[in-house]
């Protein structure tokens, strides 16, 4: 009797131990985080997204997926339910996109915050979440119009390439080749020009200056010009008034003969022939000098052969001629 009840004393000894044990265990790994839902909302698929994948803010992880179904109320709309730690800062204008765990093909959820200096404004308990397409969603919906463009660009490559453009091609770049080649000739050939060209620029700088000093010398005796203009403009206006003064002098002589003639004394007569000539003279000196007013300053030029003198028949020939 006494080995039956140590026996029982030690099985019940055991148990209460092993029951210890597991509530030690259960008390040391039991999770007592405080924890928030929300509802993630696909318009697209979610390849790879299983129960308990990893939900992950900004790179560290925050929760797990509890829950995947399409709404009720929208069959097009697949719900994610998200199971996040209170403590992270899941803001009102968060995102979810869905992230590739390795190469196992399995996906996670990624909470995504626009770039943002604002104050952080913590989303409701069971808001909603829009699961925005990455790039590789968006690649895969944008493959058709892709491929598309592809074959139009091969089909309009293969129209580039064809024979004809092609000898087309290979004849313009013969005609480069060409032109390169003729260019080169050129820049040989004009190297010794280019040579001298420093030299021809010093000539023509100093053919530069003397033309300056030509034109500051043209300058100087157009001024000249101008001022003997002037001068012979003044002499001729003085010969224009002796001119007038002759003519009148003579109309003068002439109407003192008509009213003397007959009964003037033979003094008078004498002193009006000479008055006379002497007008006639003045008138002759005057209009010489309108003819030619350029006797004042040069001397007065070779007169014209008379009657009786030699050259006198060569002039009237000449004068016959014209």
């Amino acid at each position: 009797m006494e080995n039956k009840a140590h026996a029982l004393a030690a099985g019940l000894f055991l148990l209460l131990l092993g029951l210890a044990l597991a509530a030690s265990v259960a008390w040391f790994q039991g999770d007592r985080t405080a924890r928030v839902r929300y509802t993630v909302v696909a318009r697209s698929g979610v390849p790879g997204l299983n129960l308990k994948a990893p939900v992950k803010l900004r790179g560290v992880e925050v929760g797990w997926v509890d829950s995947i179904g399409f709404d009720p109320e929208d069959p097009r709309q697949i719900l994610v339910g998200i199971v996040v730690d209170a403590a992270a800062p899941v803001a009102a204008t968060t995102h979810a996109q869905l992230g590739l765990q390795g190469v196992t093909g399995l996906s996670f959820v990624s909470l995504e915050e626009p770039a943002t200096s604002a104050p952080l404004q913590r989303a409701q308990p069971g808001a909603r979440l829009a699961l925005k397409p990455t790039l590789l969603d968006r690649l895969a919906e944008s493959g058709p119009l892709l491929l598309a463009g592809f074959a139009e660009t091969a089909e309009r490559l293969n129209k580039l390439l064809s024979d004809d453009n092609r000898d087309q091609l290979s004849r313009t770049l013969a005609r480069l080749d060409q032109t390169a080649a003729d260019t080169s000739r050129l820049m040989a050939a004009l190297q010794p020009a280019a040579r001298e060209l420093p030299s021809l620029l010093k000539n023509a700088d100093g053919t530069a200056q003397q033309a300056t000093a030509a034109l500051r010398e043209i300058q100087t005796l157009a001024a000249d010009g101008r001022a003997l203009a002037q001068d012979l403009r003044a002499r001729a206006a003085v010969l224009d008034r002796l001119d007038a003064a002759a003519q009148q002098v003579q109309a003068t002589s002439r109407n003192l003969e008509l009213a003397l003639v007959g009964d003037t004394p033979q003094r008078t007569r004498s002193v009006l022939a000479d008055v006379s000539a002497a007008s006639r003279s003045i008138e002759r000196a005057a209009h010489e000098l309108g003819e030619q007013p350029q006797s004042l300053l040069f001397g007065r030029g070779a007169q014209p052969p008379g009657p009786g003198e030699a050259g006198f028949a060569d002039r009237l020939k000449t004068g016959a001629a014209k």
